[in-house]
């Protein structure tokens, strides 16, 4: 659940629509993130040309030669395509510190990434498991922030996500019933975090989410937020392609948000 719950942040923070780009160079555009505990999923997209008049190779990018080796045992997994650009095995578990490298060719280059599987946050807390917020309009005060600490010895760098798990949701503002059920912070290499009670857009208990994170998701990050460009434009850790090949693991809480 925690996996899925990440991805529509994503897919929220970026666009992953093929793009058109000048310049134009037929390369792979790759997006696989390894959760601990799971099976990897791995998507391929193609660029679109800027001019019709620059050739694209008839590389299918649902017809790929693709595998995931564990690196340690040498183990290679091949994936299996879904038809659509992704691609699946669920035989590979991801494993917390193993190192994990993406292989395939695609028109006369040999793509790859590695990435290490960080180990599970530690001692995640928070100082309250409760936060009560008046219903907007009726003249409350904002409760204090909620800390999370964990604990952060390797100056590792973290994301912490928070969306609320109601089914029947009821918003605090009341002319705000569609806003967005959940927020994020951007990533920090701290070890501490602040939930502000104005983040806070519904009542009902939220799972507060702590994901350790690589650099290259930081990098990854960083320049979507800073120039706003879609995951085709992004270069990351994809050797002869664009886009992301990552690892994460995360622990949740969970903090239940209500009326004074």
């Amino acid at each position: 659940m925690q996996k899925f719950i990440l991805l529509i942040s994503l897919a929220l923070l970026m666009s992953c629509k093929e793009t058109i780009v000048t310049g134009f160079q037929d390369k792979p555009v790759v997006e696989s993130y390894l959760y601990a505990d799971g099976s990897p999923t791995v998507k391929v997209s193609k660029l679109i040309p800027f001019s019709s008049d620059m050739t694209l190779s008839d590389m299918d990018v649902a017809k790929l030669n693709i595998s995931i080796t564990e690196t340690l045992s040498g183990k290679k997994y091949v994936m299996s395509s879904n038809g659509d650009g992704t691609y699946q095995n669920s035989d590979l578990i991801i494993a917390s510190g193993k190192t994990y490298q993406l292989a395939f060719p695609y028109n006369g280059m040999d793509i790859s990434a590695t990435t290490v599987v960080p180990e599970k946050p530690q001692n995640l807390t928070l100082s309250a498991s409760t936060l009560a917020i008046a219903a907007s309009g009726s003249g409350g005060e904002m409760p204090s922030p909620i800390t999370v600490k964990w604990t952060n010895s390797d100056q590792g760098y973290y994301l912490i996500y928070v969306k609320n798990v109601e089914t029947d949701k009821i918003a605090i503002d009341s002319k705000d019933s569609k806003a967005q059920d959940f927020f994020r912070n951007t990533p920090t290499n701290g070890s501490t975090y602040e939930l502000n009670a104005r983040s806070f857009k519904y009542y009902g208990m939220h799972r507060v989410i702590l994901y350790k994170i690589l650099p290259e998701y930081v990098l990854f990050f960083q320049q979507n937020s800073t120039n706003s460009i879609s995951i085709s434009e992004i270069k990351a850790n994809v050797e002869n392609g664009f886009g992301i090949f990552t690892a994460i693991n995360s622990v949740s809480a969970y903090l239940y948000v209500g009326k004074p």
